[in-house]
């Protein structure tokens, strides 16, 4: 079990009237707003009873005493695979043993495809996911998203002898991505469909991508910011980033639609680490 446990959310309605006499359209208006509040009371408590009496997601964390939590690795520094002390370690994993601590939980973490991930909160394999998951309208249609907890751009990834610093010097270059990625998308719709010539291939993982990069399959990646700059700073490659490119994505955890018990507590736990310093100390440790 985690080392701190959290309550199971509840929602509160309270309002507070100061009676005055010799007032009769006072008394309507307070009569007509204590009705209304007597609705929208039912309707939010409805929301949460639904969810509860469905077997609602919180309900069976809570029950199954486990945050089963979907992840695509290696995606450093937001997750990875750390063979020596066989966890996962990461940004994200260190965001998500937050939220599993706030429930009293265990967590456990299953890596799969990155495109897989959004149908498995769907079809409830995981109950959430988390792998620098940029939030897009279309992905908004099948889950929920947290509120944002991370702010990345793209990033192009090339090999130090390479003279690639803008769009233009791609021009007739083989690009490499990881597919179902905002990378591989901002190639295909900005590059691939618009004025600049290049050669592109998607790749499952990014390893993959890496190695294409390595090997001078490709001329150049293109990543989130981080991944970038992680790659660049590892001295096993011979790798710079070229240039980024402004996107301003942001990150949630994606979480199953029509459970907003599940989701106040995840944004809850996310407000808070964002606040009190302990997402600044998570960056520090993983970047």
């Amino acid at each position: 079990m985690a080392d701190s446990a959290g309550d199971k959310p509840q929602t509160e309605s309270a309002t507070s009237y100061k009676k005055k006499s010799g007032k009769p359209m006072f008394i309507i208006v307070v009569v007509v707003a204590l009705v209304v509040g007597l609705l929208l009371g039912t309707v939010i408590g409805s929301v949460f009873l639904q969810e509860e009496q469905e077997g609602g997601a919180l309900d069976r964390i809570l029950s199954r005493g486990e945050l089963i939590v979907g992840t695509n690795v290696p995606w450093e520094p937001f997750e990875w695979y750390n063979y020596t002390s066989q966890k996962y370690e990461g940004i994200d994993m260190a965001v998500v043993q937050a939220i599993a601590d706030e429930l009293g939980v265990d967590l456990v973490i299953k890596s799969m495809d990155f495109e897989a991930l959004i149908g498995a909160v769907q079809t409830g394999q995981i109950d959430i996911a988390i792998s620098s998951i940029t939030i897009l309208p279309e992905r908004a249609e099948s889950v929920d998203f947290s509120i944002p907890y991370y702010v990345a751009n793209q990033a192009v990834l090339v090999r130090d002898s390479a003279n690639i610093s803008n769009e233009d010097a791609l021009d007739g270059k083989k690009v490499g991505a990881q597919a179902d990625t905002t990378g591989a998308y901002y190639v295909a719709d900005h590059w691939v469909d618009g004025d600049v010539d290049v050669d592109f291939t998607p790749y499952p993982e990014v390893s993959g991508a890496i190695m294409a990069l390595d090997s001078s399959l490709v001329d150049a990646i293109v990543v989130d910011t981080p991944v970038a700059n992680r790659y660049a700073n590892d001295d096993s490659y011979d790798f710079k980033v070229g240039f980024t490119i402004e996107t301003n994505e942001s990150y949630g955890i994606a979480c199953p639609k029509g459970n907003p018990a599940l989701k106040m507590v995840i944004d809850n736990v996310l407000e808070r680490i964002l606040s009190d310093g302990t997402m600044d100390d998570i960056l520090v440790q993983y970047t």
